[in-house]
């Protein structure tokens, strides 16, 4: 009788289902707590940015951590009342300083008053010439600068620089009534009376300088001592003795009473000729740049030419240079 089939596991496939149910089985979702994301705080302490990350409390408890940004602190620009960049500051120096060209001018004032020297431009042509200037100002720590000729004109703003430039303190005016409070035998002033032009007013402080002549009454100081007028003066200011009033007629006034001749030129026909006036030992010299037509009641008017075909007079430098050399002699 034939057996019918019998089926029998497969032990192999039996053996592998085995293993794999004795394996213990991971679970599918973790039975820890769900940690939540570190809130980030940022703050700013001693100039750095600084992130701070807090956890949530755990047993273990709370974790503070610190990390300092790559990044620098952005910079504030200065603008205090001590910064270089301060608007008070720039107005001030302008106020104070002032530039001076010309060879002679600026050479004169290295000789006089170098500690007043800021700042120094020169041409190379001209370096030679400045160079003790330049070893005083690099031992004193002052800036100079060896430029070319259109860089010079861009400084100095006019094709009559000399090849030089100073940025210089500007002299403080001195008082009239102190400088009359001191007796004196013999003197003589010359007072700039409406004087607008800073090309004549250099042609007279050089003058000035020539007949040994120290004093000048103005009621523009920042005229006197501006780059035209000292650049023409060629280094005459520095011999002077400058004095600021506050209108010509009171400084008129004050030498009168203290016992001063003033003087003007007049192309008035009454003027007294100029080989006939006598001036006195302290006397005051009244420059215009318009000769007065008429006499002037509280002065001594002098003509200083009897042929004059002219409907004006001269130009006040070398007016200046007539009266000072009758003063003179």
């Amino acid at each position: 009788m034939n057996k019918k089939p019998t089926f029998q596991e497969n032990k192999f496939r039996t053996n592998n289902q085995d293993k794999r149910q004795s394996k213990p089985q991971k679970p599918r979702f973790s039975d820890k707590p769900r940690r939540e994301k570190p809130v980030e705080k940022t703050s700013i302490w001693g100039g750095q940015q600084q992130l701070t990350a807090h956890k949530a409390n755990q047993t273990q408890g709370e974790v503070n951590v610190r990390i300092k940004s790559s990044a620098h602190a952005v910079k504030e620009k200065k603008t205090g009342p001590l910064s270089p960049r301060a608007p008070e500051k720039i107005r001030q120096n302008r106020a104070e300083e002032v530039k001076v060209y010309g060879e002679l001018a600026c050479l004169t004032l290295f000789e006089h008053r170098p500690q007043d020297i800021v700042r120094l431009w020169v041409t190379q042509e001209l370096s030679k010439k400045a160079g003790e200037m330049m070893s005083y100002l690099a031992n004193n720590k002052k800036a100079y600068h060896v430029v070319k000729n259109d860089e010079m004109q861009r400084v100095t703003g006019t094709e009559h620089h000399g090849g030089i430039c100073l940025l210089v303190k500007k002299r403080p005016p001195l008082s009239l009534s102190g400088y009359l409070t001191i007796p004196r035998q013999r003197d003589c002033i010359v007072l700039l009376d409406g004087v607008g032009n800073a090309a004549n007013i250099g042609g007279v402080l050089k003058t000035l300088a020539f007949y040994g002549v120290q004093n000048v009454i103005t009621d523009n100081i920042d005229l006197v001592q501006s780059p035209a007028s000292m650049r023409v003066a060629e280094g005459g200011i520095e011999f002077l003795r400058l004095f600021e009033t506050e209108h010509p007629t009171l400084a008129i006034d004050q030498l009168q009473q203290a016992g001063y001749q003033i003087v003007r030129a007049s192309l008035a026909k009454q003027a007294t000729p100029l080989d006939h006036a006598t001036f006195a030992d302290k006397v005051v010299l009244v420059l215009s740049e318009n000769m007065w037509k008429e006499l002037d009641p509280n002065a001594t008017n002098i003509a200083l030419s009897r042929s004059n075909q002219l409907a004006s007079g001269l130009n006040i430098a070398v007016t200046a240079g007539v009266l000072l050399a009758k003063w003179y002699f």
